[in-house]
């Protein structure tokens, strides 16, 4: 076949680029002799080339409605994709001619480099390394690291392979200073380097990068003998095989290369020059740069390309203005020499609206408006396109509240879904079963064995999971169920047949689990045995979901199954580190478009795809354009000297799509000025546009953005309220509590919001999940260990009563002893407690006729409403003493209150046990009329000293005085409380409470009206 001049063209940015190639090609304009429109067999024959999926499909749908729904045969429409592309978005060449090995399971490829990278590293010599270990090279320090930094080795192979570059130029890179470390690195490299390719040759397969780049020389040598149309259209020709196909392409008979965007008349000779020949790094980020070199590669000059395609005077001026503003560095100085008129920015800015939003939230509400809008407008189409993420997930919330489902076309990460969390949160508790891991387990919404049992799982997690355990494991949570006959509070609201489904429930989840939990025992396991251990358990919990993200979930594990062999054994508490980098990168993309008109996509997925309103979304530095990202193994000098493409070429590609995009009829630009409070440097295509632009045009255009801000703003605008108050409840007397421990008088006096919420709303305070013990479980330790030691009866001068009581402790700590803490920081402080005490009781011998401990004791009164109150008491010790009176002592383990506070009656606990005392409410130990010799106040810390004991007295008043005046105070502030006027107000005297805000602080929401000044009156009183 005889080779013709090359036919190239190009569809201008303003034209509506698979539109236009489709009414092209039928109409003849594309391919001279090639005009199907009437024959609806010949355009079978074609064969079109296209850089992703969903331009495939896209280029579908234009040849229907060029063809106004006429049945035809459609051509052959086959995704090429560049060397920049999304693997997961874009589809290799198929090549039924062409007997090709299988590629390599991606997988496998991850872990046989991680495998790789983790004997580099320990290989190393780590003499080397302490010379300068910040520019030595990467070492692994997890097994995670290596599979990250495996994923690097991956990208480098790739570009390799890609761009045919001949890995003999290793050797002759010399990198300067701190060659040594290149030495090493280089070593690997060329070890791995050979290895890799060596590896899947012997397994009968090949590398996915080479494979695809001999696919497409394949498609290339076919399309040389092939007598059918062939078209490559809306490719840069990134690498040297696609460009290889797009010569063969451009010289066939009936071919036709279409580029997307060429500047034929934008850019003046000599900047289309410096971008042939020049070799600055700002030079690999002009849009232009990229077609410019492959127009060389195709042997033909910018004037010779044919343009196609219709532009709109306006649009045409646009797509000038863009090119001017986006000219090489080095030829700027034509900004001056010919300047943009008025008129001329006027026209190109006419549809082009610049958003400059205060913040994140700001701008996606703006964009969320714009795109509204647009809903509003029967027929209309509109799009988001932005790289951010975070901003599209920020918009597709915000279009949420009228209704409008819209799906971030890139999907969301794998591990984000319910399935996907479920799977990560199986494999760290299997090898960790704590209880906020089995807790978020078993409440995970993927999980079917919690949503099964819901009031088991509440069990567990009020009655088990929020008290400290008594060891690790299932076994400790078996342990702690059964306690639970005996609890208090809200626990004790789940009875015997609740106790025994959590039980059951328990079991069936540690079976699940069994496999991770036999796993843990061992050092390190074979990957294998992990993964198969986790698709166990995720199969039990996830039951028989057929949800789409337990498929993709299941999919994941059956690929991690077949590739595992490849993986060295790791310690067991590295795999969800693993697991978190092999999927990372994993995303569960929509099965399908959730809105007819609006789409939120990719810059890669939304080239060559037109809509009537396009909005570029996140146009900050860092984020469109993205930094480019160092390569851990070769730096940027190096990359260049072996022949790789710097990271700069990825801004070009950037800003071919940023100047793509002004060719919408309207086009909205947005940026957020600060981003996480922090201020943000515009993208340098918006300033380079605002230097070209400046005057009344570009300020129209931000006038047009801010009118999409202030409506953005008023979405959530509603009209100041006043300060907020601190609650006030005044709940009817019949719903008053008659019934108080002498423990909670404090709280009475000091925060009475807090008795409401416990006394009348019922509300328990819950602890936080997996508590370790603290101070509340060492306090009841050592009373329980002093209560059994006294109640023995055995003399604290006895010869064995040191040795008697710390069994008592050892008793009373039980498997506390069995964690660390408690046996190296706990068990000492008791010991000297222990001493203390023994000595303290000894001195008193002589003063104590008998003494009782724990005892309980009430006494009755009337209110002033006429009801009858109880007042209830635990005294920890009551001494009858030798001369006829009676000591009260408390022991205190954690903070004390000082003899002044409780004298003037803000820590009342003592005096109202006096009291109690006194009125006979010690059934067991004394009858109406008795007389208080002392109260004290015992404080144990076991440190220096180890105990000290605080005497509630003064010169004026004896201890009877002060328990009479407590219970008449007391008295005064029941009857107070008896009026349904008084309200329980939060925080009335917050002085001295153990926690300031009170347990209640968020119910009484304290925060609100502290931080505004509403509780000082309240103070006051």
């Amino acid at each position: 076949m005889a080779e013709s001049r090359p036919n190239v063209l190009t569809i201008p940015a303003g034209a509506a680029f698979l539109p236009t190639l489709a009414e092209a090609l039928l109409d003849g304009e594309l391919i001279r002799g090639f005009a199907p429109r009437h024959d609806p067999i010949a355009l079978a024959d074609a064969t079109i080339f296209l850089p992703t999926r969903r331009a495939a499909r896209a280029l579908r749908d234009a040849f229907l409605e060029a063809l106004d729904g006429r049945a035809t045969l459609l051509p052959r429409i086959a995704p090429l994709g560049d060397v920049e592309e999304d693997a997961d978005i874009v589809e290799p060449l198929a090549d039924a001619d062409l007997e090709l090995p299988p590629a390599v399971a991606p997988f496998e490829r991850r872990l046989v480099l991680a495998r790789l990278v983790a004997a580099f590293a320990g290989a190393l010599d780590r003499s080397i390394l302490s010379l300068s270990p910040e520019d030595g090279p990467l070492v692994p320090a997890t097994a995670a690291d290596a599979i990250h930094l495996a994923g690097d080795l991956e990208t480098l192979i790739d570009a390799i392979e890609t761009e045919e570059i001949d890995l003999s130029g290793l050797d002759a890179l010399i990198p300067g200073e701190h060659d040594q470390y290149w030495a090493i690195t280089r070593a690997f490299l060329k070890v791995a380097l050979a290895a890799w390719p060596e590896h899947v040759a012997a397994q009968g397969r090949i590398d996915p990068s080479r494979r695809r780049r001999a696919q497409i020389d394949a498609a290339a040598r076919r399309v040389a003998k092939s007598r059918g149309p062939v078209i490559a259209a809306g490719s840069t020709g990134s690498a040297p095989a696609v460009r290889r196909l797009m010569g063969e392409i451009s010289r066939h008979p009936l071919g036709a290369v279409v580029l997307p965007g060429l500047d034929r008349e934008g850019l003046d000779d000599d900047a289309w020059r410096e971008l042939l020949e020049g070799q600055g790094p700002g030079l690999y980020g002009h849009p232009q740069r990229g077609l410019a070199h492959l127009l060389v590669a195709l042997g033909v000059a910018r004037r010779e390309v044919r343009p196609i395609g219709r532009v709109t005077p306006a649009l045409g001026q646009r797509a000038r203005l863009v090119a001017d503003a986006l000219r090489p560095a080095e030829t700027t100085d034509a900004w001056a020499m010919r300047p943009v008129g008025p008129e001329d920015r006027n026209a190109a800015l006419a549809g082009v609206s610049i958003v400059e939003a205060p913040s994140v939230r700001v701008e996606a509400a703006a964009i969320a408006v714009a795109l509204r809008e647009a809903v509003a407008t029967p027929g209309r189409t509109a799009a988001l396109v932005t790289p951010d993420r975070d901003l599209a997930a920020r918009v597709a919330a915000e279009l949420e509240r009228w209704d409008i489902s819209v799906d971030d076309s890139a999907g969301r990460p794998l591990s984000s879904t319910p399935a996907g969390a479920l799977l990560r949160l199986a494999a760290e508790a299997g090898l960790d079963p704590r209880p906020d891991l089995l807790l978020a387990l078993l409440r995970a919404p993927a999980c079917r064995l919690g949503s099964r049992e819901p009031r088991a799982v509440d069990t567990l997690d009020v009655a088990v999971f929020r008290t400290p355990l008594p060891g690790e494991g299932f076994l400790s949570v078996r342990k702690a169920l059964a306690s639970t006959e005996r609890s208090r509070g809200t626990a004790a609201r789940f009875g015997a047949e609740d106790r025994g489904a959590a039980l059951q429930l328990i079991d069936r989840l540690e079976a699940a689990l069994a496999g991770l939990e036999t796993c843990a025992q061992q050092p390190n396991a074979p990957f294998s045995r992990l993964v198969a251990a986790l698709t166990e358990a995720f199969e039990a919990l996830a039951g028989e979901a057929e949800t789409d993200d337990a498929t993709a979930v299941a999919a994941l594990l059956d690929e991690l199954a077949e590739a595992a062999h490849e993986a060295d054994p790791i310690a067991p508490m590295a795999f969800p580190g693993v697991l978190d980098a092999l999927m990372a990168g994993r995303a569960l993309r929509p099965a399908r478009d959730r809105h007819p008109r609006i789409r939120i996509l990719g810059p890669l997925e939304a080239r060559l795809i037109r809509f009537d309103l396009l909005i570029m979304g996140g146009l900050n530095e860092g984020v469109w354009p993205a930094v480019p990202q160092a390569d851990p193994w070769i730096n940027r000098p190096l990359r260049i000297a072996l022949g790789l493409a710097p990271p700069e070429r990825r801004i070009g590609l950037s800003a071919h799509d940023f100047a793509q995009g002004l060719g919408a009829d309207e086009v909205v630009l947005t940026r957020a000025a600060k981003v996480g409070g922090a201020p943000t440097i515009p993208a340098r295509w918006l300033q380079r546009l605002a230097a070209v632009a400046a005057g009344p045009a570009h300020d129209e255009a931000v006038v047009r953005g801010r009118r999409l801000i202030a409506l953005a703003e008023t979405l959530d605008r509603t009209e100041r309220g006043p300060a907020p108050r601190p609650p006030e409840p005044r709940p009817p007397l019949e719903l008053r509590p008659l019934k108080l421990s002498v423990t909670a008088i404090e709280t009475l006096l000091r925060d009475p919001y807090s008795i409401y919420a416990r006394h009348v709303l019922r509300l328990e305070e819950l602890d936080s999940v997996g508590p370790e013990p603290g101070p509340g479980e060492l306090g009841g330790v050592i009373h329980k260990a002093l209560e059994d030691f006294e109640r023995s009866r055995i003399a604290p001068d006895a010869p064995h009563a040191r040795e008697t009581l710390l069994a008592f402790g050892r008793d009373a700590f039980g498997a506390l002893l069995e964690r660390d803490d408690a046996r190296t920081l706990w068990w000492p402080r008791f010991e000297k407690i222990a001493d203390w005490m023994l000595a303290f009781h000894s001195g008193r011998r002589d003063l104590v006729e008998t003494g009782f401990v724990e005892q309980e004791g009430a006494i009755e009164f009337a209110t002033k409403a006429g009801r009858t109150f109880r007042l209830t008491a635990r005294a920890d010790r009551i001494e009858a003493l030798s001369d006829g009176r009676f000591a009260i002592l408390d022991y205190k383990t954690g903070a004390t209150p000082t003899a002044k506070q409780v004298m003037a009656g803000f820590a009342p606990q003592l005096p109202l046990e006096g009291a109690i005392l006194k009125a006979g409410g010690f059934a067991d130990v004394t009858l109406p009329g008795a007389v208080i010799g002392e109260l004290s106040l015992v404080r144990l810390a076991g440190r220096e000293p180890a105990g000290e004991v605080v005497e509630i007295r003064d010169k004026e008043r004896a201890p009877d005085a002060v328990a009479a005046e407590a219970l008449a105070r007391f008295k005064a502030v029941v009857d107070r409380f008896e009026d349904e006027a008084e309200p329980y107000r939060s925080l009335s005297h917050p002085k001295f409470l153990k926690r300031p805000e009170g347990p209640y602080a968020h119910l009484a929401r304290v925060k609100e009206w502290s931080a505004t000044g509403g509780g000082e009156e309240g103070e006051a009183e």
